[in-house]
């Protein structure tokens, strides 16, 4: 079976999503995971997904934003974190 096309994206693109805010913002109020998410939308479903990954191995008083930009630290985590491949 062949793979589909895939194409790269910045880890600061894949944080900025709402799917992955969403999710962060779920795993720390304990809520469950959602599979309604991303729906037909395969990118959204990866990204509520790694949103929910990040959301165990991001310290809680870490945010996600510092005022309206993500935060530096929070988005140099994310990136050693998918170069280790704990997150794919």
């Amino acid at each position: 079976m062949e793979q589909v096309p895939s194409r790269g994206v910045t880890t600061a693109k894949i944080m900025a999503s709402r799917a992955f805010q969403r999710d962060l913002t779920d795993v720390r109020a304990g809520i469950g995971f959602d599979w309604r998410v991303g729906g037909d939308d395969v990118n959204d479903a990866w990204r509520y997904e790694r949103g929910r990954a990040f959301g165990f191995v991001a310290p809680l008083n870490m945010p996600l934003h510092i005022g309206r930009e993500l935060n530096p630290k929070a988005v140099a985590l994310c990136e050693a974190v998918f170069n280790r491949r704990l997150i794919v």
